[in-house]
């Protein structure tokens, strides 16, 4: 039987939550004086997704997904992809490059097809993972 090695490994879970639960576990963190603006910032654009989704869902009882936020992310070529508040007493959120697909690279302002961003949170939702 053949194995499919995992493209990336995750590590220091942060928080789980059932995906129907989304809003108010965001509401509370925001109250959170231990998550710092950037971590925030990564939950308004999560639960902005999020709400789509949801909207696209015809009985949002019956999802069972649960959502995990990792602080770090080791990636097949052994990178560490990090967006946490608190590394050793300072937060450190990677900066990352990400080639665009040729198809459409057109509609990103991209510096010859790669795009540049610092990575706020780092998301699991039924084993997808979300930067």
């Amino acid at each position: 039987m053949a194995i499919t090695p995992h493209a990336f490994a995750f590590s220091t879970k942060l928080f789980e939550f059932d995906l129907t639960d989304a809003l108010s576990f965001f509401e509370e963190k925001d109250l959170d004086p231990e998550i710092d603006n950037k971590m925030k910032k990564g939950f308004t654009e999560f639960l902005d997704s999020l709400n789509w989704y949801l909207d696209q869902l015809l009985d949002l009882t019956s999802n069972k997904s649960k959502v995990n936020i990792f602080g770090s992310v080791t990636l097949e070529n052994g990178a560490i992809v990090r967006a946490i508040n608190k590394y050793y007493n300072k937060p450190w959120f990677s900066d990352v490059s990400v080639r665009m697909n040729p198809d459409e690279s057109s509609e990103y302002i991209s510096d010859k097809g790669i795009c540049y961003g610092q990575v706020t949170e780092l998301l699991v939702v039924n084993h997808f993972m979300i930067l």
